[in-house]
């Protein structure tokens, strides 16, 4: 049975990538912008951790989405 952590890590993962490149931003860009470093966004978009409610909403506002669009199960 997969944990809620790991579908969630999944999920997050996937539409981080997907609204990240639609909007044209790399990594890094993405990490100068939310003061993280570059190996933490490339952290999330493989899978291997979950961010923070504050940091998703930081992305968010940076990729001009809506939050619940990065924690959203469309498959």
């Amino acid at each position: 049975m997969t944990s809620y952590k790991s579908k969630a890590q999944t999920i997050i993962s996937k539409n981080l990538k997907k609204y990240r490149e639609l909007a044209g931003i790399t990594q890094i860009n993405l990490s100068v912008k939310i003061r993280k470093s570059s190996e933490y966004i490339s952290r999330i978009e493989r899978g291997v951790m979950l961010p923070g409610v504050e940091v998703l909403y930081e992305i968010a506002d940076v990729l001009d989405i809506n939050p619940c669009l990065l924690i959203s199960n469309n498959k």
